[in-house]
């Protein structure tokens, strides 16, 4: 199964960005060049490559999503 990861965006150069995902972990070389995002926006990345932009609304949905799968998987 593929899982697209969802963070912000913070810190972009050439096309490349450095994204920080819910889980507070970071990918430094992300390229966001096919969904042109800037500073401060919120992406859905696989592997290496953002795959689209996300409104706030979205993002803050797909996080409360995170959160409920993350303390539903400690739970046997």
């Amino acid at each position: 199964m593929c899982i697209a990861r969802v963070g912000r965006v913070a810190e972009v150069s050439r096309g490349r960005a450095r994204v920080e995902f819910f889980d507070g972990r970071s990918l430094g070389d992300v390229d966001v060049g096919m969904v042109q995002a800037k500073l401060g926006a919120y992406v859905e990345v696989f592997g290496n490559l953002a795959l689209s932009k996300l409104s706030v609304s979205e993002a803050r949905a797909r996080k409360r999503a995170w959160d409920e799968v993350s303390r539903k998987g400690g739970q046997g």
